[in-house]
Parts: C-alpha cells; structure tokens; sequence
C-alpha cells in the first residue's frame, strides 16, 4: 500500500528530519566540546570549610582546567569529603605529593581547586587516592572571623588613653615644655654632630692601627680561655641559685616603698632628737661641758697623781705581796671557815636566848621598852627630812 503525500505534507516532514539532524549535531558537537564522552578518574580530598565549593566547579592544574568536583559528602567532626573528577588524559600528571589548593576566584568569587605538583618527578597516584589539602584564608573568611565588636571597643578605649594623654599634657604647660625641650634639641644634635666629625679621624686612625688585630687576637684568645668559661658557669650557677633568688627577693621586699617610707620616718625622727640632744640646750651639751669642767679642774690632776701614785712599782710591789699572803692566809682558812660560821651562829643563837631571857625578868621589862622607845626616836631623828647625811 502506498501513501502518497502532498507536497506541504513532504515539506514539513523535511523540516522536521533537519530540525532533529540539527538537534543531533548540537549534542554531539556540545559533548566533544565539554568532553562527556572522555574517560575520568576520581580523586578524594578532605577539606574543613565547604562554603564557597559547589559540584561542577573546575579543578585546575598549572592553570589548565583539568576536571570538576564531582561531589561534596559530609563525614563526622565536621570534614567534608570532596569526590574530584580529573580526565583520563591528565590523571598520569597528578603524581605523589600534589597538593590540593582552595582558592577564590580573584579573592571574592566561588572557590576553586588548584592542583600544585612536587617540585621533582614523583610516581603518578592511582585512581581513587587521597590528595592533602591546603585551605588558604580569603577576604571574604577574614572578614567573617574579625570581631568588630571587640575592634571597636579597642579603638574607643585607644581614644580615652589619647583624650587622657592630652589632657595630663594641657595641665602645668607640659606641652609648652616638650616642645621647647624639641626646641633646644636642636642644638644637641649639632654638638652632637661637631663631636663625630672631630672622633672621626682618631677612630679611622685607631682602625687602621697595625696592633688594632693583635689586640683583636688577644681578646679573642680570652674569650676562649677555659678559666673565662669556668667563671661564667660558676656565675651562672650563683645567678641560678635559689639562695640567691631568695636573696634577691628579700632585697626587693626590702626595698619596698612603704618599708622604705617607715625607714625615711624613724631616721628622720632619730635625726630629729639627735639634733635636740646636740643643740645648744641639749643633754649633750651639757654633759660635755660637765665633762669639761671635770678634766679642767683640779679633780683630774688630783686622780691622776692618785692614780700614780698608786701605780708606783714600790707600793704596787707591796700591794702585790700583800694581797699573795692574804690568799695563803685565806686559803689554809678556807676549810676551818665553815666550822668557825657554824660555832659563831651557834654562840649567837645562845646569846638571843640568854637576853631574851634576861629581858623577861622583872628588873629588866621596863628598861629594855624605855630603851626600845629611845631607839626608835633616834631613828627617826636619823630618817626625818632635815635629818644630815655623812658622805
């Protein structure tokens, strides 16, 4: 059976046939040009912060656009494993040791995976394997972690200290006086200039002196000495001591200023009453001119002839022999001596006795109370107030 068309019908049928021969052209032209019929490799990477990678985003390598991120899977701790898709043809280039570098696009744009070899000749990695990444920090994450707040607070703070600052120098003319200090050092820099021009010439001539390295030579040599390096261990040893880090804490507690300040008071108190005891009124005044009175008059001359009179051998000679009979004396009595005390206490005992009882007897009571009674008044005529002392 045969069908027969008209030729509207023909011409649409033909338009229909090159439409969909287009459509095909389209699709194969699109897949060679984006190589979807090309072999791939995968490749992992494991990165911490995701924002900025997306699928689809190219991976480069020398700047030469080698593959995609084929996806992006959320492990545990937060990691973020990236599944990479580089082409077959390029997938000998990526060889032990690539690193794996996160970029932006010119520092704000979608990140980007650079692919950075080793410096030498490396094996190429096998399908599948793991490249280190490196995470550089970018505008947009510097931003995002600056604490604005805590930046402002500094800069207020900053501006007190400033405001602060310039108030401590309107008061008493200080700013007046720091700049005429600026004024006059001008001066000073010139003298201090004067001075180099004329230090310059004996140091050139100093440098060039010949026995400038031998001298070098000899400070060398004592630097090297072993007897300079067993100094500085014996003082560095004494410097790490922990007697003297208590020794230098106890000066510095010492040295505190209120102690100091209570120190400067009891001196200053002590100076005080040291001045009022010199003065022309005061105790040591007085006794020094007591004193001289004393060596001035004729008291001194006195104690001196005394003194050697003495001190003359003659007399001493006798005192001496004296005073070593004495001791023979005393000491072949010493023994009898405690015999002797203990008759005498026994004879004085008796005669208490005695009188007490004798003073019982009716001749002796009323003499021995008159007796008592006169001896009492002589007593105190003795300790009255107008009672007279004998030196």
């Amino acid at each position: 059976m045969k069908i027969f068309l008209s030729k509207p019908e023909r011409t649409a049928g033909l338009f229909i046939v090159g439409s969909l021969a287009l459509v095909v052209v389209f699709f194969v032209g699109a897949a060679v040009q984006n190589k979807w019929l090309t072999p791939r490799v995968h490749f992992h990477t494991t990165v911490v912060h995701g924002d900025g990678l997306r699928p689809g985003a190219p991976i480069l390598l020398s700047g030469v656009e080698v593959g995609e991120i084929h996806a992006l899977v959320l492990r545990s701790h937060g990691a973020i494993d990236v599944d990479m898709v580089v082409l077959k043809d390029h997938a000998a280039l990526i060889q032990a040791g690539t690193h794996a570098v996160v970029r932006r696009l010119l520092g704000f744009g979608e990140k980007r995976i650079h692919l950075t070899p080793p410096a030498g000749n490396a094996p190429a990695l096998p399908p599948g394997a793991r490249l280190q990444a490196v995470e550089q920090t970018d505008i947009p994450e510097a931003l995002a972690e600056l604490d604005l707040g805590a930046y402002l607070g500094t800069m207020n703070r900053a501006m007190a200290a400033a405001e602060l600052v310039l108030k401590k120098l309107e008061d008493g003319d200080r700013l007046e006086r720091m700049v005429s200090a600026l004024d006059r050092l001008g001066p000073v820099v010139e003298k201090v200039d004067k001075l180099l021009d004329e230090v310059h010439e004996p140091v050139v001539a100093l440098l060039r002196n010949p026995a400038l390295p031998q001298a070098l030579d000899a400070a060398n040599e004592l630097l090297h000495d072993p007897t300079l390096h067993l100094t500085l261990a014996g003082m560095s040893q004494l410097t790490n001591d922990p007697a003297t880090r208590k020794l230098v804490h106890g000066g510095a507690a010492v040295m505190d200023p209120e102690r100091l300040n209570k120190m400067l008071e009891h001196v200053e108190a002590l100076t005080a009453r040291l001045d009022a005891m010199t003065g022309e009124n005061g105790a040591v005044t007085h006794i020094l001119a007591s004193a001289d009175k004393v060596v001035s008059g004729d008291r001194m001359d006195r104690l001196v002839g005394a003194v050697e009179r003495l001190t003359d051998e003659k007399k001493l000679g006798r005192i001496l022999d004296n005073v070593s009979v004495l001791a023979e004396q005393t000491a072949k009595m010493g023994p009898e001596i405690p015999r002797l005390t203990h008759e005498l206490t026994v004879t004085l005992r008796e005669a208490v006795v005695v009188l007490r009882a004798l003073q019982k007897t009716w001749m002796l009571e009323g003499k021995s109370d008159d007796a008592r009674k006169d001896l009492e008044k002589s007593k105190d005529f003795q300790d009255g107030p107008d009672a007279v002392t004998s030196p």
